[in-house]
């Protein structure tokens, strides 16, 4: 349970900072020079590894709770 809750903190985070740093780069909210955007740009695209990391883990934590779920929908639908 707690390795869940940690992992769901750095995803929100991520996702989070993934989110702001995409809508920054695209609507140029705060004006800013070069180094601004390279910041901005690099943000971004380390909160995105950074997601897609944790998204990994995160489905091999859970594949035994998938496979089930999948198990239960095609049984259901076979009846």
């Amino acid at each position: 349970m707690k390795k869940n809750f940690w992992l769901d903190i750095i995803l929100f985070i991520s996702a989070l900072i993934c989110i702001l740093t995409g809508i920054q780069m695209d609507f140029h909210i705060v004006a800013g020079d070069r180094n601004f955007r390279f910041l901005m740009h690099n943000l971004h695209k380390y909160s995105g590894y950074i997601m897609a990391i944790g998204l990994v883990i995160h489905i091999v934590w859970h594949t035994g709770w998938i496979k089930g779920a999948f198990k239960n929908i095609f049984k259901k639908n076979s009846h």
